[in-house]
């Protein structure tokens, strides 16, 4: 019961101060410049400083502070379970921003070659000579590719 009242008793002195502040400002600081500065920065020390207090006296900070590391450790966890998936989302993207790289391609990874038929965000799908379909994950263009054919041929500059 004494936490309570010693909580309410802060809120009106937080007020009070805050009421005093603004008080002296628009008597004896009305002609200065800035001096809504120096009673947002008392506020605002003020308020942090009451947060503060009441925080530590209704453990509303370990609240918080479990709540936090909950929320990071299962970011952690799902970076963890989703490391390729992500690792090929992020080279999906650069192969859809990289301009030496179209549809219609001749690639070749891991001695399968084929016709570039679709990129997607994980995953690009060739097609073999002997009309397979290959799935090959997007990261084994960073890792893996040993030769990109282009469908664009070159223009020949002799004629």
């Amino acid at each position: 019961m004494t936490e309570w009242i010693n909580g309410i008793v802060s809120i009106i002195i937080t007020v009070i101060i805050i009421g005093i502040t603004k008080i002296i400002d628009k008597t004896k600081f009305n002609e200065l410049h800035g001096s809504q500065k120096i009673l947002g920065i008392v506020a605002i020390l003020t308020i942090t400083g009451e947060v503060i207090y009441l925080s530590i006296t209704y453990g509303l900070l370990e609240f918080a502070l479990e709540t936090i590391t909950s929320v990071g450790l299962g970011i952690v966890l799902l970076g963890v379970a989703f490391q390729n998936k992500l690792k090929n989302a992020i080279a999906g993207i650069s192969i859809a921003i990289d301009p030496r790289i179209h549809l219609g391609d001749f690639i070749e990874v891991e001695n399968v070659k084929g016709k570039i038929i679709q990129f997607g965000l994980t995953k690009t799908i060739i097609e073999t000579d002997e009309m397979f379909k290959v799935m090959i994950p997007n990261v084994k263009f960073d890792e893996e590719i040993t030769r990109i054919e282009s469908k664009k041929k070159k223009k020949n500059t002799n004629s």
